[in-house]
């Protein structure tokens, strides 16, 4: 074999070696990017379950089983959040200030290319707001509608999904 010969069957070698690494490089890519979809989707599943069950809850615990025509009657803007205390107890929209679950969401581990997953953190937020000033701005008054707002991260990517939905009163 001649120098010639020599020089390519290196430059061949490397050539391989490059392709080999970069097709390895792709797939490691590939599959982190799965992972990350795979979390988010489960992410946005629990904030919307967190959302529907909050709306299937009384506007306020006044409007649990009463009817209110007045705006004094319901909670004010500083004591939103659980009456009682017991973190099993929600009876109504209100309830969900303040949650916070700090790993214990949801503990489902999944392992995926030795990445364990399945351990959610939480938080929740709940405000008057006035559509007159817009339904993302919380204000300090009563009013007949209610923002909730709902983080949900995860350790193992570094997105956090934030959803929200105003709850509204209609009385007939």
């Amino acid at each position: 074999m001649g120098t010639g010969q020599t020089l390519l069957t290196i430059a061949a070698i490397m050539l391989l070696g490059t392709v080999i690494l970069t097709t390895d490089r792709t797939i490691n890519d590939t599959g982190q990017v799965l992972l990350n979809s795979n979390i988010g989707l489960e992410e946005v599943s629990l904030a919307t379950s967190t959302i529907e069950e909050a709306e299937g809850k009384a506007f306020d615990e006044n409007t649990d089983t009463n009817n209110v025509t007045q705006l004094s009657q319901l909670t004010p803007a500083n004591l939103l959040g659980q009456e009682n205390g017991d973190p099993n107890d929600f009876n109504d929209f209100d309830d969900y200030n303040g949650l916070n679950h700090d790993g214990l969401l949801r503990i489902d581990t999944v392992t995926v290319d030795s990445v364990v997953t399945g351990i959610y953190y939480d938080s929740t937020r709940v405000y008057y707001v006035d559509p007159a000033s817009g339904l993302d701005n919380p204000v300090d008054h009563r009013t007949w509608y209610k923002l909730l707002d709902v983080w949900i991260w995860s350790k193992d990517v570094p997105d956090t999904v934030k959803m929200h939905t105003v709850y509204g009163y209609w009385y007939f």
